[in-house]
């Protein structure tokens, strides 16, 4: 087809639907919304997606997160009559010595100690997560200090009583100058806070693997000033009573060779202290298994999300076909004059085919911007990440177009088809 025939068949096309602004415009709304529903849909879906990849692989995929859990049952060891016992559960020290001694596949396996204990700073007191880890935890989980600095080897060698803590800690325990250098009692005992750490709390999936309590804040201390301070035993009393547990070790970072050893090495872990603990008082946590989960959860949310969205398109696809064959009997003597003055069947099937396809590209476009607006109500009201590709856009568009066109062919067709002297006399 020539291309003045073709800018003929649009100009037509657009002056046929401008004749009826009010019942093109309605005609349209299928489409605005199907198409505004597929890029909204894709740009959150495709933003959860990487909020929740990123918080995961935040997790290392080399790494494989053991923790100690205390057992549903518990068996309680008196030693002082019925009023203070010492109750031992969760990984041991032994169980690392193992694993380091027996495992070829791990690199290197990390302690952490956790304590609770309140934060004290004058008259002002905060429940905090005192978490005891070596230097080369905080380069792996990326905790780096937007003020101050991180504590260092010389720090852990030494047994330094220094603290990274959070930006919210500072603010809850009102303290009017910089955090840093300032000193705060954790416990009993006194820390000076040398950094601040970049203010990105944890959520769902790390905030459980690294075993952080969500309801309190986080502070950092050496592991050897933590066992040196705090210890393994943890004191509890109420009721007039004192309950003691033992914790040696309160979570493993395992870090394995490479991803592809990962599985194997999980296996081996389990293995091992399934042998060594007669309760469950473990768990393991594997980042690369969650990242694939979600990876799967996310696929089956963007399937239905587009399912959903085709739905809608369909609808306007009906709504389409259903005006197209209003108009085609409302034009019956124009198709007849048309046919009359020499136009073939394959002329009025394009004329038709082109009005439809009109509808969709344009209705398209609204609801292209239909969608940009739905996507930031979205992120502006509820505070979801959303991201948009271009090719959101471009699958949107054509699937418009295309919905368009299949719902247009029959009563183009038809039209086509239409006897040019019955057309003619049609009243």
């Amino acid at each position: 087809m020539r291309f003045d025939a073709l800018f003929d068949l649009l100009r037509l096309g657009f002056e046929n639907l401008l004749r009826n602004k009010l019942r093109s415009f309605l005609t349209m709304l299928g489409m605005i919304f199907g198409v505004g529903s597929v890029i909204a849909m894709l740009s959150v879906g495709a933003g959860a997606r990487k909020e929740i990849l990123e918080r995961i692989q935040s997790l290392g995929i080399e790494n494989i997160i053991v923790n100690s859990v205390k057992p549903p049952e518990e068996t309680k060891t008196e030693t002082q009559g019925n009023r203070r016992w010492v109750d031992k559960y969760g990984l041991r020290f032994d169980d690392r010595e193992q694993l380091e001694a027996t495992c070829p596949s791990i690199r290197k396996v990390l302690p952490v100690n956790l304590v609770k204990k309140p934060v004290w700073s004058g008259s002002r007191r905060v429940d905090a997560s005192v978490l005891g880890v070596l230097p080369e935890h905080l380069a792996m989980f990326h905790l780096e200090a937007g003020r101050g600095r991180v504590f260092n080897a010389l720090d852990a060698r030494e047994a330094k009583q220094v603290c990274l803590v959070r930006q919210g800690l500072g603010e809850e325990l009102q303290l009017l100058r910089d955090p840093v250098g300032a000193t705060v009692n954790v416990g009993n005992e006194s820390f000076e806070i040398v950094g601040v750490l970049a203010d990105e709390a944890f959520r769902s999936h790390t905030q459980k693997a690294l075993a952080i309590d969500g309801r309190t804040q986080e502070v950092y201390i050496p592991y050897t000033t933590s066992m040196r301070t705090f210890g393994t035993m943890t004191f509890v009393r109420k009721s007039g009573s004192e309950e003691r547990t033992l914790v040696e070790l309160d979570q493993m970072i395992v870090v394995a060779k490479s991803a592809d050893l990962v599985r194997p090495t999980a296996r081996i872990i389990a293995n091992v202290l399934e042998r060594n603990h007669k309760r469950k008082d473990w768990e393991i946590v594997v980042p690369l298994e969650l990242l694939q989960q979600s990876e799967r959860t996310q696929a089956v949310f963007n399937a239905v999300m587009l399912v959903i969205a085709a739905i809608s398109l369909l609808v306007g696809g009906i709504g389409i076909a259903n005006i197209m064959l209003a108009t085609i009997t409302e034009r019956t003597r124009e198709i007849g004059v048309r046919r009359a003055l020499g136009a073939r069947r394959r002329d009025i099937l394009l004329q038709f085919l082109t009005e439809t396809a009109t509808i969709g590209v344009v209705g398209g476009l609204f609801g292209c911007l239909f969608g940009l607006a739905a996507i930031r109500a979205v992120v502006l009201y509820t505070g979801w990440q959303a991201v948009i590709e271009p090719h959101f856009v471009l699958v949107a568009l054509g699937i418009s177009g295309g919905v368009a066109v299949l719902a247009g062919l029959y009563p183009a067709r038809r039209a086509a088809r239409m006897d040019p002297i019955g057309a003619l006399r049609y009243q």
